[in-house]
């Protein structure tokens, strides 16, 4: 069933972040090196970190109860990348002011996603409240569940997620780590909650560290998560290495480390300090057992987000039981194709003597590659970096083009760390018909409305001007109409809407 229509509208205190309207399928003609495969559902999503506080819902929703006996749900808005998906979280009854923060993401593995809530529990006391929840996309229905927090955790910076098969149950674990000064090594503690037995539970790994190992990990600070196989986590610095715990469901785990690509560019400046976070020039991503890798080196790297800026990306990837990394593609941004039928989204990029679009232009921040085993690197770019407005580009590395675009707003967000790859979506157990995805071939009246609705600071922040492209049986007239009649709900006069 299409998602419901809202009785009214949200108000700008509770309204969802704009949901990224996206360019043409990869099949569309107007879509430059749009040859590659895209199932009809999505099946993984860029997913914004923070959540917006709304009480809208639709078919993913899901709820439990906090601590303290207090409701809380949890929806998602999900669009095909690069369009950046979002979820919110409602509390009835709650006022917003008893939240410290925003909710927030820690991590998201298959079916799943942990997320952390912040109380403020004595106002006068500023006491504070960190509960976490893990939101269950299948099998069955979604569900959502609250994680008891053990005292010996104290830091969310090493959090990861681990289904137990197909059966549904789910391993949230936490590696501690201690350096033994006298020993010159390093203690590891795991502390692991099993939904199935509703308790948290302590092994000693195994260590399987080299010297050079131990001393990478001293100055080993975890970036992001990655699931590899079935039965591994792994805590990645994205400019030194992984820290692997292997066999998490066994007897006796073993924590080994695996290096970043010797090969790879130097990102740091002649005193060994970085240049910029590592988010901006790095990635690392899994597809089951195959750990990919990837990093931006600028032409100089003191002045990246100036624009103009000339700059080489280069893949890698590897397994756990080989050795050494496999280089991939390098593509140079000068020899990257963009389609012209992309010019009435960045117009700034067309050259006229070429006439050809420079992706050069751009300045580019931060890097995401593909949860399937393919060629696709995600970029988030802007115009000038005081800009609010930026974009999502897909750049094809095997064919050097760019795929798609979708816009997206940085108004009151840092770029660093601000999404989390998902592939809990293919596991959403919908009707067929139930277009969850919002693709826009297939997107239903009520859809299209609701999606003007809960996109409407994106209206704004465009400055009235609006682009959409018209596809599905839809004439342009009625697809405008539509468009216009949501608009004049929200009182807003778009100086241009083009087709």
């Amino acid at each position: 069933m299409p998602l419901p229509l809202p009785q009214r509208a949200p108000s700008r205190s509770t309204a969802l972040s704009p949901i990224s309207f996206h360019r043409p399928t990869p099949m569309d003609p107007h879509v430059a090196g749009g040859t590659t495969r895209r199932s009809r559902r999505t099946d993984w999503v860029l997913l914004h970190k923070s959540a917006r506080i709304s009480d809208h819902r639709n078919t993913t929703t899901a709820g439990c109860h906090t601590t303290e006996g207090q409701p809380i749900e949890v929806s998602f808005w999900l669009v095909d990348p690069p369009g950046v998906s979002y979820f919110s979280v409602h509390f009835p009854g709650l006022d917003n002011k008893e939240l410290a923060d925003e909710p927030r993401i820690l991590c998201a593995e298959a079916a799943l996603v942990l997320f952390s809530v912040t109380f403020v529990r004595v106002p006068r006391g500023r006491r504070i409240s960190t509960q976490h929840f893990v939101y269950r996309a299948g099998p069955g229905n979604p569900s959502l569940h609250l994680i008891p927090d053990p005292d010996k955790i104290t830091r969310g910076d090493r959090f990861g997620l681990l289904p137990f098969g197909d059966t549904g149950h789910f391993a949230v674990v936490f590696l501690n780590r201690q350096f033994i000064v006298g020993d010159k090594a390093w203690r590891f503690d795991v502390h692991a909650f099993s939904s199935m037995t509703q308790s948290w539970s302590s092994k000693v790994p195994l260590s399987g560290l080299s010297e050079d190992d131990q001393q990478l990990l001293l100055k080993h600070g975890t970036s992001k998560q990655i699931m590899v196989g079935g039965s591994s986590l792994g805590w990645v610095d994205l400019f030194r290495g992984i820290l692997l715990l292997c066999d998490v469901f066994g007897e006796c785990p073993v924590v080994k480390y695996i290096p970043l690509p010797a090969s790879r560019f130097c990102q740091t400046d002649e005193h060994g300090h970085p240049y910029f976070a590592p988010e901006y020039c790095c990635d690392v991503s899994c597809c089951d057992n195959l750990i990919k890798f990837v990093e931006i080196k600028f032409d100089d790297p003191r002045r990246r987000t100036t624009g103009n800026q000339g700059w080489k990306a280069t893949t890698w990837d590897r397994t756990i039981t080989t050795n050494n990394w496999r280089q991939g593609f390098t593509v140079d941004v000068a020899d990257i194709s963009v389609d012209p039928s992309f010019s009435d989204l960045l117009p700034g990029l067309w050259n006229d003597k070429t006439e050809q679009l420079e992706l050069k232009k751009l300045i580019s921040y931060t890097l995401t590659l593909s949860k399937h085993d393919d060629n696709f690197l995600y970029v988030m770019c802007k115009a000038n970096s005081v800009d609010d407005k930026a974009w999502v580009i897909t750049v094809d590395m095997k064919h050097a083009a760019v795929e798609a675009i979708a816009p997206y707003s940085t108004r009151g967000r840092r770029l660093v760390s601000w999404h989390c790859p998902c592939t809990f979506p293919k596991y959403l157990d919908l009707d067929p018909g139930d277009d969850v995805t919002m693709h826009s071939k297939r997107i239903s009246v009520a859809d299209f409305v609701l999606q003007v609705m809960l996109t409407q600071d994106w209206f704004i922040e465009l400055g009235g001007k609006i682009y959409f492209q018209c596809w599905s049986r839809w004439s342009c007239s009625q697809s405008c109409g539509f468009l216009l009649t949501s608009l004049r709900r929200f009182r807003l006069a778009p100086t241009q809407v083009s087709g």
